[in-house]
């Protein structure tokens, strides 16, 4: 039998692999109201440039009311994304960085990266000990990084970023007509300790949008009686 001509149209020709990069980065970590939301953007690699020009970023760099235009310009250069939503009741029952590792293997597994950039979720001498226990969880075939303010340097991880806290927002949002003014949800903000002070005033108990567990969060609502001198 004799083999076909070759074209010589594709003769010497080089394809090309371009990797299909994950970003994953969360919003509501340090929060006392409200979920904890996982995010990623899977794009190929050599779209990075493309994300940064139209404003990818770590999220806390760019205004609240101009996020949702930037997130839905941003996705159009992507591939793919998922979010992970933690409602307050699950960390309360759980532990923040196990869940926090479930919801990465979660977007890892659906979304079938090449290789993952995370922003670190865990300190510097905890994070070895963190991609390990990931790494274990996965099929080994995707290539995991993590690093601090990953968000700022790689445009697609700081993509995630955006679209974490765009969805957590949302969230937010949707509790104000039950919950009032509730703020953003962290402990640093007036609005969030007004809130929980009125309410533990009115029900007794912290609101079930909070974090009960944390003793930090306890303070915020039922805080230590002055001391006065005799």
């Amino acid at each position: 039998m004799v083999a076909p001509a070759a074209d010589p149209q594709h003769l010497g020709t080089v394809v090309s692999f371009v990797p299909r990069v994950l970003g994953v980065d969360e919003a509501g970590r340090g929060a006392v109201l409200g979920p904890l939301v996982v995010a990623g953007v899977l794009a190929p690699a050599d779209r990075r440039t493309a994300l940064r020009t139209h404003g990818a970023r770590d999220s806390k760099t760019i205004p609240r009311h101009r996020r949702r235009s930037v997130l839905r310009t941003l996705l159009r250069e992507t591939e793919a994304y998922w979010t992970v939503v933690i409602p307050p009741e699950e960390i309360d029952a759980g532990n923040l960085t196990t869940l926090e590792e479930k919801a990465i293997t979660s977007l890892i597994t659906r979304l079938a990266p090449n290789e993952a950039v995370l922003d670190a979720p865990v300190g510097p001498s905890a994070l070895p000990r963190f991609l390990r226990r990931l790494r274990a969880s996965l099929d080994g075939r995707t290539e995991l990084t993590a690093y601090p303010k990953a968000d700022r340097s790689d445009p697609i991880v700081g993509a995630a970023s955006l679209l974490a806290k765009v969805v957590r927002d949302g969230y937010i949002d949707a509790l104000r007509p039950r919950y009032g003014d509730i703020g953003w949800g962290y402990p640093g903000e007036t609005r969030v300790r007004r809130f929980l002070e009125g309410w533990v005033a009115t029900h007794g108990a912290l609101p079930p949008i909070c974090r009960t567990r944390w003793a930090s969060n306890r303070t915020l609502a039922f805080p230590p009686l002055p001391l006065k001198e005799r």
